[in-house]
């Protein structure tokens, strides 16, 4: 006998199994779970007929056993998740029920990891061709769990009843400074998220996973990072058996710490004294270096760039402060074992017809930004007033750090862990760190002193 449950087929006969089956469904199916659900591989089983391995029902539990409408996690800082180590990382797990839902435990994990991963592609050396070769390597920075109901041990079952739930947690970022800076690259990662796991048992795991962004305070406010950097190149040109002339550069930064949304202010000197025309440029470069099994593998960026007029044979320019844009990138990261991420100011001269001259100026990208004295206040003696420790310039505090969203594209959470466990994944797995960013506008001055009240009383007792 069959009974048609929101057009999938049932055999009442026979013990119910729960895979992976997928189904177009049509008619009132709205109280079906919207995930996906994997059967495990079972020879003995008899297959249906319109049934396939691959096929997949979405909530098929939630029909038998009450359904999960939303599984959420909601940070309380939702709107700038950026955290920095030592601090607590707090929130509240949302589980919406229709109808009554058993299950075995209810947890929330926090994990932070750095991971890298590649492949390169080997030849054999005979007519079979070529084979894949895997690198990876992990570091876990930590792995925090609580159970939010029932516990991992085999035992009583627990039951929400329908409505919505909330479940607050808070875990604590270690202070170490060993935790990299959080950042998304071509071969790897630096990863910090939240996941909570439902776990029916009999079933399977319904899952959800919310990252966030820790940054390594890196302050450039240090003798060190106010230096400016400095270098030259020169190049003799050849035309055939002749000497075509030299040509000459040299370029310095303003200093050698910065922050995102900060200009690199660039003074040059170029000389052509060959029978080329030359065109100066200057580029902003990213390095990420990647280490694992012993291997290296580089990815190189080019940000923001600027282009100076062509200088004709016999001739020179200079650059006084040509200023380059800092977008929204990851901070020089240097203290994660798996990976690096360095910055340069690449500054060319473009020959025709030859190869160009080039320099490079190291530089750093910060966390905290360079602070800005503000003007003097108008010195203001009070002639009847006496206040004792009064002091007429006082401290004017940093702003807080303003922090937008990565120039790069978003990154998917999924892993392939998440694929085996799990039996549904709820919510949106994108994620695009946060890094601070400087208004590089002029610093507003305070207003100026004036005898008259600007908020005069109405009334005078």
């Amino acid at each position: 006998m069959f009974t048609m449950l929101s057009g999938i087929r049932l055999n009442q006969n026979a013990r119910p199994h729960f895979g992976s089956i997928s189904a177009n469904f049509s008619g009132n199916s709205s109280h079906l779970l919207q995930g996906h659900f994997r059967r495990p591989n079972n020879p003995n089983r008899t297959t249906e007929p319109g049934d396939s391995p691959g096929l997949r029902i979405p909530g098929i539990i939630g029909a038998l056993n009450g359904r999960i409408q939303a599984l959420k996690i909601i940070l309380d800082k939702e709107a700038k998740p950026v955290f920095q180590p030592g601090q607590e990382v707090t929130g509240h797990l949302m589980l919406e029920v229709i109808g009554t839902l058993r299950f075995k435990s209810l947890a929330v994990s926090m994990r932070g990891m750095a991971r890298v991963h590649w492949t390169e592609s080997r030849a054999t050396g005979n007519r079979l061709g070529s084979y894949t070769e895997q690198y990876n390597a992990e570091i876990e920075y930590f792995n925090k769990k609580r159970y939010l109901i029932g516990t991992n041990e085999q035992g009583e079952r627990h039951v929400l009843t329908e409505g919505r739930h909330e479940f607050a947690f808070r875990f604590q970022l270690p202070s170490s400074d060993d935790i990299a800076t959080s950042f998304e690259g071509k071969f790897g990662s630096i990863r910090y998220y939240i996941k909570a796991d439902l776990d029916q048992s009999w079933t399977a795991t319904h899952r959800t996973k919310k990252a966030f962004t820790v940054i390594s305070p890196l302050d450039i406010n240090t003798d060190e990072f106010a230096i400016p950097v400095e270098d030259a190149s020169e190049k003799t040109i050849c035309c055939w058996t002749c000497s075509g002339g030299e040509v000459f550069m040299r370029a310095t930064t303003d200093r050698k710490g910065y922050c995102p949304g900060e200009s690199i202010a660039i003074d040059a000197t170029f000389i052509n004294q060959s029978s080329r025309r030359v065109v100066p440029e200057a580029v902003l470069c990213q390095t990420e270096t990647f280490m694992a099994g012993g291997k290296m593998r580089t990815k190189k960026t080019k940000f923001t760039a600027l282009s100076g007029q062509m200088i004709l044979p016999g001739k020179e320019d200079t650059w006084d402060g040509q200023l380059l844009k800092i977008p929204i990138v990851s901070p020089t990261i240097s203290n994660c074992g798996l990976m690096k991420v360095n910055y340069s100011v690449k500054v060319v001269l473009v020959i025709t017809g030859s190869y160009n001259l080039m320099i490079q100026l190291p530089i750093v990208i910060g966390t905290v930004p360079q602070r800005r004295l503000l003007p003097p206040l108008p010195s203001i003696q009070p002639q009847s007033l006496s206040l004792s420790g009064w002091d007429p310039s006082p401290p004017y505090p940093d702003p807080p750090p303003s922090y937008m969203e990565c120039i790069q594209s978003a990154t998917d959470l999924v892993d392939s862990n998440d694929l085996i466990e799990t039996a549904s994944l709820f919510g949106d797995t994108r994620f695009v760190p946060m890094y601070c960013y400087v208004n590089d506008g002029p610093l507003a001055s305070p207003p100026g002193y004036s005898e008259d009240d600007p908020y005069p009383l109405e009334h005078q007792q």
